[in-house]
């Protein structure tokens, strides 16, 4: 008699399960862990944020404001928007990138290669 070889079953039903990777950790804990974030997204808030402090102090409006980094934000794109990790765009949403998921970047986050004890059915109305 000859063992059986079992194989794993994909995660695909699984609600923590998205594009091969895991979301476990980043469910339980939401942005707990930043290098799970997208770095272009993170640099870009990093640098509005800095725009908006200067804007605050600088004593501009609102309008001010808006209208100054709308013109200054393809420059910023420019400078901030490189990844290694980054495919080939093929999507039509900001920051272009297959890998990004909201915030996230899917290629930070564990592989998942299947069902594991942390396996939660996906129902219909949770993802």
């Amino acid at each position: 008699m000859t063992a059986a070889r079992i194989s794993r079953l994909p995660g695909h039903g699984c609600r923590f399960y998205l594009s091969g990777r895991c979301l476990y950790e980043e469910r339980r804990n939401p942005g707990l862990h930043e290098e799970y974030q997208c770095v272009v997204l993170a640099r870009l808030g990093r640098a509005f944020d800095d725009f908006a402090l200067r804007a605050e102090n600088l004593g501009m409006t609102e309008e001010q404001a808006q209208a100054a980094w709308e013109a200054r934000f393809p420059a910023a794109l420019a400078r901030e928007a490189y990844c290694r990790k980054r495919g080939p765009g093929d999507t039509t949403s900001f920051p272009d990138c297959p890998s990004a998921a909201g915030d996230l970047c899917l290629l930070a986050l564990p592989a998942c290669a299947g069902v594991c004890a942390r396996f939660a059915r996906r129902q219909a109305a949770a993802m």
